[in-house]
């Protein structure tokens, strides 16, 4: 993305997104599911940012010289990467856990859940023996990503149909559905009512995209950032289990709030530095978070035989799963998806392609 387009705050939202996320895990992983409790909803702001950016990044190259097969190729070597080495990082633990535990494992069922992981496919039939009824048992984040490409995928073929009206469309029938079929995607039994999420959020976020662009900033939405963002902490950090209503109402209003008005506010030097490093860790975090923890979790229970401690083993995890995802970003995503694009007549376009 060209420089002048870059928005340090939505990478800086983007960062505490994925942050909130681990949160949300290491609560769960470790008992203490009232540590924010509900910011599994950082998946929908991931999904709104993505459809503001995305057309944002590469609306007029489509009008020129990039073809629907070709921006895929670019989106692939962005996410694909992580996707992969999670897989692969994942799958031996899997085999770790079964002998340590002495679990029955189908060796068969494990080659198949690290294959289609590997291709980015869901797993319907995963059994609990290796992460089910995940349908990415080896990576459970992973069904969002699986979502983000098909978004992609429709967004890029069918752009050309998709005005505001006809995006207003697709974003009030797939938010009309949820009150219905709930917020999922990521089990098997709710895999199917990931789509109307992914398009409620995907396509709130492409209509911010053609307010801006048909309506020049004028307004100083400063205030709005402000009170949508505490509400969004709010949401992702009550200790309790908020209904569906809230639920929808984070998707249909507050997030698409904070993606907005964040799009408007400019920070100070200093703590743009740090937003655009939140951005940078944000999809590493989110992508790898779960192979990381499993391992540094897994080693620890067998070191120490020591019961789960969310005061003692919650920062250590935490860190390492920082530190684990800033050192592969640098040595591993950043040279891989340069040498990728080089390849592939793509030369810096993937490193600034954000989305």
């Amino acid at each position: 993305m060209d420089r002048r387009a870059h928005y340090a705050t939505l990478d800086g939202l983007r960062g505490f997104a994925a942050l909130s996320v681990v949160l949300f895990h290491l609560g769960h992983w470790l008992h203490a599911p009232w540590l924010a409790a509900n910011s599994h909803l950082a998946v929908d702001l991931f999904f709104c940012l993505s459809g503001f950016v995305l057309p944002l990044a590469y609306e007029d190259r489509f009008r020129t010289d990039l073809s629907p097969l070709r921006f895929l190729r670019i989106r692939l070597i962005r996410l694909m990467p992580l996707i992969i080495l999670a897989t692969l990082v994942s799958a031996p633990y899997v085999l770790f856990r079964s002998h340590v535990n002495g679990s029955p494992l189908s060796p068969g069922e494990l080659l198949v859940a690290t294959g289609l992981g590997i291709i980015n496919i869901p797993f319907l039939a995963a059994s609990s023996a290796i992460g089910g009824p995940q349908v990415f048992p080896l990576n459970g984040p992973q069904y969002s990503l699986f979502l983000e490409v098909v978004v992609n995928v429709f967004w890029s073929i069918s752009r050309r149909f998709y005005q505001p009206w006809s995006s207003i469309s697709v974003f009030a029938c797939c938010l009309a559905a949820l009150p219905f079929v709930g917020l999922g995607g990521d089990e098997a039994a709710t895999f199917w009512t990931g789509f109307p999420r992914v398009g409620a959020s995907f396509f709130a976020g492409v209509l911010i995209y053609h307010l801006e662009r048909r309506n020049p900033p004028s307004m100083d939405l400063r205030a709005v950032f402000w009170i949508s963002g505490t509400a969004m902490a709010i949401i992702f950090y009550y200790p309790g289990q908020l209904p569906l209503t809230v639920h929808i109402a984070w998707i249909a209003i507050v997030s698409p709030l904070v993606v907005w008005s964040g799009s408007r506010v400019r920070l100070p030097e200093k703590i743009r530095s740090i937003a655009l490093l939140g951005g940078a860790l944000s999809y590493p975090i989110y992508a790898l978070h779960y192979p990381i923890f499993c391992w540094l979790n897994g080693f620890y229970q067998f070191a120490t035989k020591q019961p789960q401690s969310l005061s003692f083993e919650g920062p250590l995890l935490l860190v390492g799963i920082l530190i684990g995802s800033y050192l592969l970003l640098r040595m591993f995503d950043e040279p891989l998806r340069d040498t990728l694009g080089r390849a592939t007549w793509l030369p810096g376009a993937v490193s600034r392609a954000k989305g």
